[in-house]
C-alpha cells in the first residue's frame, strides 16, 4: 500500500526529519510503496515505484535512501530527474536537494531539441549538465542518426551547448573534427552550414561557415570557401548586441581571385568582356569587402546608425555573392544620428564616397528638421514642415568630376480638413524654397522658390450582403462592399530658377512645374463565414491626366490597377499593371496565381498535416526590358519524399532564365535536399550547379544561398 510522507505534517513524531533550507521549512515529499523510517538516523528509505517532489523539482526511482540531515538522497534504479521541461535518467544518483546538484552514472538527457547520453554526468544546480564521455545529439531515437562526440559536453538548459574537440557521427562513421562547439539553444541556426557545388564559373567549390557564440553578446561565423577556379576565400562575420551600447555587425572577405592574375587577363576578359575597359591597376587578385553596420538608441528619442562598406572592386559582390549584390547593389557609407522630439524630430547625416567606381553624392554634414503635421489649435487646419542644411559634394565614378555647394531647403505644408456631410475635403498649400552657395556656372547666393497648392475629395460608400453561397468550397455567409473613390488635384508652380541652372544632387533638386489630377476608385469586398473575416476582393484603378505639360499639353498619362482575389485560404489570385496612354501600350504588368492544399500523413509514427502540392504561376513583364514567365511546383510524392521545381522563362529570348529541380527527403531528424540549378548566362551559354544540403530540423534557419525563393501571390491580405 502506497504510502506518502509529508515532512512539515509529521513534525511531533519525526522531528529529526524535519528539513530546513536558508532558515525556511520546505517539504520533501516521498511517495512509495514501501517506506522505512531511520529515527534514530534521521533517514527515510523508500522502496517500489518512489516519487519525490522538492520545489519544482520531480525525482522518480525503484529506491531512494534519503537523509534529512544533510537535505540529501541515494537514488538507484530507473532514475528520472525533471524539471522545467527538461529531463535527466540514471541508474545510480547522489542528489543534494540543497543545491540540486547531481552525480549520476549511466546518465541520458532530454532538453528538447537537445538529447544526450553519456558514461557519467554531473547535474550543477539549475545552471548547467556536464556530460562525461558522451554526446548530444537532435534525433530523439534510442540509437539516434547522428552523434556530437566528446570527452565532456556542458549543457546549460534552454541556452547553449558546448564542448571542445567534439567530433560529428553519423551512425559510427565520425565525418567531421569541431575544434570548439558551442550552440544557442534560442538560436535556430546549425553552427556548421556546408554546401558544395560545381559551376562554370568557380568549377567544383565548397562553401563553409563555422558559427561560434561566445557569449550572449558575441556570435559570428568563420567563413572558408574553396573554388576549384577561383582559388580560396577566407571571412569572418560577427556581431555583438550589447545591451547598453547597441548592435554592430562586422563583414570581412578577401580572396587571391586566381582569375585576376596578370597571366590570366586574356580568360578574365574572355569570361567577363565588361571589364577589359577597366586599368590593370584596379583589377588586384587581392579581392575584398569590408562591412559594418551599426545601431543604437541609448534612450527612446535618440537613435544612432552608421554602415561602412569598402570594396576592393565593384565586381566583387556579383562575382562571390551575388544575392547580396541583387538586393543592395550601391551600398552607401554614412553615419546618422536622430533626436525625437514630441512633434518633430533633429536628424544629422554624414555621408562619404569610399569606392571610387561609384557616383554618389556626400553630405558632409547635413542637418534636418522635420516638424511632424500637427493641427493648429482648435481649428482644422495643420502645418508640416521639412527643414535640411548641409555641405553637399556630387561625384563622379572613375573620375576627378566633382562639384560641391552648400544648400539649406525648407518644404512647408498648410493644410485643412473637414467633412461636408458625406464628402471629405482636404485642400494644401506648399512652398518649396532652396539657397545654394553658388550653382554650375559659378554665380553665388542662388535663391530657388517654387509654390504648390492641390487639393483633394473622397468619400466611402458600402452596401452589406447576405448571399448565404460557396466560393470554391469556401462558405460566405455576409459580405460587403466598401467603395472608396477620391480625386486629387495638384500644381506645382514653375521654380524661379530652372533645373539646368543648379546643381543637381538629390530629389530635392529635380523640381519643375507639374499640374495634374489623379482619380482613385478603391474597392474591397470582405467575407465572413464562422470561422473568420477576410478581404474577398480587392480592386483599386488609379487614372492619372497632366495638365499643360511644357512641349506636351494635356493629356491622359496612365493607369495604374491592382487586383486581389482570396476566394479561399489555399487560392489566391494577385495582380498589377500600369498602362500608357501616350503609347498606348502596357508598361508594367505582373500576375500571380496560387493554389495549394494539405493533407494528414502518418510520418514517423505521428499523424502531422503537410502541404500535400502548391503551385504558384507568375507573369511578368516589363516594356522594353523583360517579360518572364515564373513557376513555383511542390509535391509531397511520399510521407517522406517533396519534390520542388522553380521554373523564370525569359519571352525574349526564348529561353529559361533560371530552373531548380530539387528532393527533399525527411529523414527524421535531418532534411536531405538534392538539387540542381540551370542558370542562363547574359552572354549566353548555361551554368550548372549541383548541389546538396543537410539540414537538422530542430535548427532549420541555414542559409546555403542556394534555395530559389518565390515571390507571388500573397496567401491573405
Amino acid at each position: 500500500m502506497t504510502r506518502k510522507i509529508i515532512i512539515f505534517l509529521i513534525l511531533v513524531t519525526l522531528p529529526s526529519l524535519f528539513v530546513f533550507s536558508q532558515n525556511k521549512m520546505i517539504p520533501v515529499v516521498i511517495d512509495g510503496d514501501e517506506i522505512n523510517y531511520l529515527q534514530q538516523e534521521g533517514k527515510v528509505v523508500a522502496k517500489g515505484n518512489v516519487k519525490i517532489e522538492y520545489k519544482e523539482t520531480q525525482l522518480f526511482c525503484d529506491k531512494i535512501t534519503y537523509d534529512a540531515n544533510e537535505n540529501m538522497a541515494h537514488v538507484v534504479g530507473d532514475v528520472r530527474i525533471i524539471r522545467d521541461g527538461s529531463e535527466l535518467r540514471g541508474q545510480d544518483v547522489i542528489y543534494n536537494f540543497n543545491t540540486q546538484d547531481a552525480q549520476i552514472s549511466d546518465v541520458s538527457l532530454s532538453d528538447k531539441p537537445i538529447y544526450g547520453s553519456a558514461e557519467t554526468a554531473e547535474k550543477q544546480g539549475q545552471e548547467k549538465y556536464i556530460l562525461n564521455k558522451g554526446y548530444v545529439t537532435t534525433c530523439d531515437f534510442e540509437v539516434p542518426h547522428y552523434r556530437l562526440v566528446a570527452r565532456r559536453v556542458v549543457v546549460y538548459p534552454g541556452e547553449k551547448v558546448v564542448a571542445k574537440n567534439m567530433v560529428l557521427k553519423v551512425g559510427k562513421v565520425p565525418i567531421f573534427y569541431i575544434p570548439y562547439f558551442s550552440q544557442s539553444l534560442k538560436d535556430t541556426s546549425f553552427p556548421l552550414e556546408l554546401s558544395p557545388g560545381k559551376n562554370s564559373e568557380w568549377g567544383y567549390y565548397m562553401l563553409s561557415r563555422w558559427r561560434y557564440n561566445f557569449n550572449s553578446e558575441n556570435r559570428g561565423k568563420v567563413i572558408l570557401d574553396w573554388y576549384e577556379e577561383r582559388g580560396t576565400g577566407l571571412g569572418i562575420t560577427h556581431t555583438i548586441e550589447s545591451k547598453n551600447y547597441g548592435k554592430s555587425l562586422l563583414r570581412y572577405y578577401m580572396i587571391q581571385d586566381e582569375l585576376y592574375k596578370i597571366e590570366n587577363r586574356e580568360e578574365l576578359f574572355d569570361e567577363y568582356p565588361e571589364r577589359k575597359t577597366i586599368p590593370d591597376k584596379r583589377l588586384e587578385d587581392d579581392r575584398y569587402k569590408i562591412e559594418f553596420a551599426y545601431n543604437w538608441e541609448p534612450n527612446p528619442n535618440l537613435y544612432i546608425m552608421s554602415e561602412i562598406n569598402k570594396y576592393s572592386d565593384q565586381y566583387l559582390r556579383k562575382d562571390f555573392f551575388e544575392r547580396e549584390y541583387d538586393i543592395e547593389p550601391h551600398p552607401l557609407s554614412y553615419a546618422l544620428a536622430s533626436y525625437a522630439f514630441p512633434s518633430s524630430s533633429l536628424s544629422l547625416l554624414a555621408q562619404k564616397r569610399l569606392n571610387r567606381f561609384f557616383t554618389e553624392t556626400e553630405y558632409l554634414p547635413q542637418f534636418e528638421y522635420n516638424f511632424y503635421r500637427q493641427r493648429l489649435g482648435d481649428t482644422q487646419f495643420y502645418l508640416e514642415s521639412n527643414d535640411s542644411f548641409g555641405n553637399l559634394s556630387y561625384r563622379v565614378a572613375n573620375s576627378g568630376t566633382e562639384y560641391d555647394a552648400l544648400r539649406a531647403y525648407s518644404e512647408n505644408t498648410l493644410s485643412y480638413v473637414d467633412n461636408i456631410q458625406w464628402l471629405r475635403i482636404n485642400p494644401y498649400v506648399r512652398t518649396h524654397s532652396a539657397f545654394y552657395s553658388r550653382n554650375k556656372f559659378g554665380e553665388d547666393e542662388i535663391f530657388r522658390f517654387a509654390p504648390e497648392m492641390g487639393i483633394s475629395f473622397s468619400t466611402k460608400f458600402y452596401k452589406v450582403f447576405e448571399p448565404g453561397w460557396n466560393a470554391f468550397g469556401a462558405k460566405v455567409e455576409e459580405a460587403r462592399h466598401i467603395l472608396n473613390p477620391t480625386i486629387e488635384y495638384s500644381y506645382i508652380h514653375d521654380p524661379t530658377v530652372s533645373n539646368n541652372n543648379i546643381y543637381q544632387f538629390d530629389a530635392k533638386d529635380k523640381l519643375s512645374r507639374e499640374e495634374k489630377i489623379i482619380l482613385t476608385l478603391e474597392n474591397k469586398i470582405q467575407a465572413r463565414n464562422a470561422e473568420r473575416t477576410w478581404d474577398f476582393i480587392y480592386f483599386s484603378p488609379s487614372l492619372e491626366y497632366q495638365i499643360n505639360r511644357e512641349n506636351k499639353g494635356s493629356y491622359l498619362d496612365n493607369l495604374k490597377a491592382e487586383f486581389e482575389f482570396y476566394p479561399t485560404k489555399n487560392l489566391s489570385v494577385n495582380a498589377e499593371s500600369e498602362f500608357d496612354f501616350i503609347t498606348e501600350r502596357f508598361d508594367e504588368f505582373t500576375a500571380d496565381f496560387t493554389i495549394k492544399d494539405d493533407v494528414e500523413m502518418e510520418v514517423w509514427g505521428e499523424t502531422v498535416t503537410k502541404e500535400k502540392y502548391s503551385l504558384s504561376l507568375g507573369h511578368r513583364y516589363t516594356r522594353q526590358d523583360s517579360t518572364q514567365g515564373t513557376l513555383d511546383f511542390s509535391y509531397q510524392l511520399t510521407p517522406r519524399l517533396q519534390f520542388k521545381n522553380y521554373l523564370r522563362y525569359e519571352y525574349n529570348t526564348e529561353d529559361f532564365e533560371y530552373q531548380q529541380y530539387a528532393i527533399r527527403a525527411d529523414l527524421h531528424c535531418w532534411w536531405l535536399d538534392i538539387g540542381l540549378n540551370v542558370d542562363r548566362h547574359e552572354r549566353g551559354g548555361k551554368d550548372f550547379t549541383v548541389w546538396f544540403v543537410f539540414t537538422l530540423k530542430d535548427f532549420p534557419d541555414i542559409n546555403v544561398g542556394f534555395d530559389q525563393t518565390y515571390s507571388g501571390a500573397k496567401s491573405s491580405y
